[in-house]
């Protein structure tokens, strides 16, 4: 057991970002004291997180942010290195250079997310204003990597100490925006494409799109849905899948009910597990999030639907978790940047939804999405080559203190063979590294 003294009766935020740094990340209990003289007695592992010098216990000198109730704008904040990592809320005074447990608080609970300076044009954080991007270090999860660095110096000072060291897990995760290329979407459409493909000289897509119609070949994304599927499957891995329930719109579905055969491969697929992607217009809109979460547990069976991602991974905080989970969910994976790959929490580890304004812990589990396909293509406009290049680091960083490597990609961008579509080789080779790791550490669990 881990004593942790505390001169503050606010303890709810120690106890929030003490749970995630020691049960989650270095597997030990902890409990935090305030009474000074049974803080004093311990003879075990100790953290004196106070200003006072008690000469007992490692020394964490708080900046006070996790004494206060609410949020306020902390306008500008100095980062510094401790070990190699990037860190912030320095402290002249104790064994660590900074205010460790409020550094990680402020990335996990995104409080920086609190005071956008502007939204996007999708009504989005940009990545540029994070603290994190803006400083080098948003593809480090930079928390889970103080809690190994301050593992070492508790061992230092009680080598008897016994960690848990978390294992690294893969999550292979899909959103499925547009269930087919060119079925389902309406006579006049079709038409009109057509003539848009024959008018810019695309006669490779006229032919596949007849060919579709008069079902000699399959729909390339309802292929590539499939094949998704098939992969998994025959690896014995399951996978997550984010279903968009929305009526036709401009960021929503652009195919036509009914969906049958779409309907049908959502309910009897044994592999995925299948979530909601709450569409565009259910952004800030609880009603319109009730109503597409009890359209697909419908197309479900019945089944519960708990998991969700946000379209075009729009949030704001705290809006959109305190909506989800008045919804019934019970996971959520939005926690990423659509423009830049990275641990936008700080973490690879999943944890609580935190609300500073209320200072309550919520009971909905984010789960960080660390890197998607869209973003490498479209946004980073990286080769395939240099895209895999950047999604093994990214594995490598997750893998190295236990974290969970949660990729994300669409259907739409998986369409056709390997011979004229190079992101199919991509997504294989990444898939190959990251399971080859967590079944790596599978079987060294099983021979310990």
């Amino acid at each position: 057991m881990l004593f942790i003294f505390s001169t503050s009766e606010n303890t709810q935020r120690l106890e929030y970002i003490a749970k995630h740094i020691f049960n989650s990340v270095l597997g030990i209990e902890f409990s935090i004291v305030q009474d000074k003289d049974f803080f004093l007695r311990q003879t075990g592992a100790c953290i004196n997180y106070s200003n006072e010098d008690l000469h007992h216990g490692l020394q964490i000198v708080p900046c006070g942010l996790l004494f206060e109730k609410g949020v306020r704008e902390i306008p500008h904040i100095d980062v510094s290195q401790w070990n190699g990592y990037s860190c912030f809320f320095l402290q002249k005074q104790g064994d660590i250079p900074f205010d460790i447990f409020a550094a990680s608080f402020y990335l996990l609970t995104l409080y920086e997310e609190y005071f956008p300076k502007q939204l996007d044009e999708h009504g989005r954080f940009s990545p540029n204003q994070s603290l994190a991007y803006r400083n080098g270090f948003l593809e480090i999860p930079v928390v889970d990597r103080w809690a190994c660095l301050l593992k070492n110096e508790l061992k230092k000072m009680y080598p008897e100490m016994e960690f848990k060291k978390r294992e690294f897990r893969f999550l292979s995760t899909f959103d499925i925006d547009h269930p087919y290329l060119y079925l389902k979407k309406g006579f006049l459409k079709s038409v009109i494409a057509t003539i848009r493909d024959l008018l810019n000289r695309r006669f490779a897509n006229i032919t596949s799109r007849f060919a579709v119609h008069l079902r000699i070949k399959p729909d390339p994304y309802m292929e590539a849905t499939q094949q998704i599927d098939r992969i998994h499957k025959e690896a014995g891995k399951s996978y997550y899948l984010f279903a968009l329930m929305k009526d036709r719109g401009k960021y929503g579905r652009k195919t036509l009910y009914p969906l049958k055969s779409y309907y049908k491969f959502l309910k009897n697929t044994d592999s995925a597990i299948v979530g909601l992607h709450p569409s565009y217009n259910a952004y800030l809109n609880l009603k319109q999030l009730i109503i597409e979460k009890k359209r697909l547990e419908k197309v479900l069976g019945k089944k519960e639907v708990i998991i969700s991602r946000q379209h075009f991974l729009r949030m704001l905080i705290p809006e959109t978790f305190n909506d989800l989970e008045e919804a019934g969910f019970k996971e959520d994976f939005t926690t990423a940047f659509a423009h830049a790959p990275g641990f936008r929490s700080g973490t690879a580890i999943p944890h609580n939804f935190y609300d500073v304004e209320k200072d309550i812990t919520g009971e909905l589990l984010l789960r960080p999405t660390i890197v998607m396909d869209s973003c490498l293509i479209t946004h980073l406009n990286l080769s395939p080559e240099k895209a895999l290049e950047k999604i093994k680091l990214l594995i490598d960083e997750c893998e190295k203190s236990g974290g969970d490597f949660v990729s994300l990609w669409h259907n739409s961008n998986l369409n056709g063979d390997n011979t004229n579509n190079p992101w199919i080789n991509i997504f294989i080779e990444m898939f190959k590294y990251a399971n080859s790791i967590e079944n790596d550490n599978f079987v060294s669990d099983l021979k310990n």
